[in-house]
């Protein structure tokens, strides 16, 4: 059990991070952005969206049906990113890069999400006990 929540709380790290680190790398490189054809107001609510989806996430109370829109924001954001990479002809490591991060982040949001369904229907379950 202590190991499950160790996982839990470093793959919902992992998430909140990246994402972070993205905003950053987002707000401080927008020459790269608009190589890809964004434009620089995108790129400003591209980073705010992030940084507070990744600190909603963090939140305990956050429901479950928000936590999963945060969910899919990000998955859309990075599918998003790799189409812009492959499209613009970018160099083959950046595009094996965005894959690399978009599989790793998948497989860490479909564990997560699954313990916060869990942890919900058992909430629900004692709620009705």
């Amino acid at each position: 059990m202590k190991n499950k929540k160790l996982q839990y709380g470093f793959l919902k790290g992992f998430i909140t991070f990246f994402m972070l680190f993205s905003a950053y790398y987002s707000f401080s490189h927008p020459k790269d952005l608009q190589m890809l054809g964004f434009p620089d107001y995108f790129r400003i609510e591209l980073v705010i969206a992030k940084v507070i989806g990744a600190f909603v996430l963090l939140l305990s109370q956050t429901p479950l049906r928000v936590k999963e829109w945060i969910y899919a924001g990000f998955i859309i954001t990075m599918v998003s990113a790799l189409i812009a990479h492959i499209s613009t002809h970018d160099e083959i490591g950046k595009i094996i890069f965005v894959s690399v991060d978009l599989v790793l982040v998948t497989l860490s949001i479909r564990y997560v999400s699954g313990k916060d369904y869990e942890k919900s229907s058992n909430a629900e379950a004692k709620a009705i006990q």
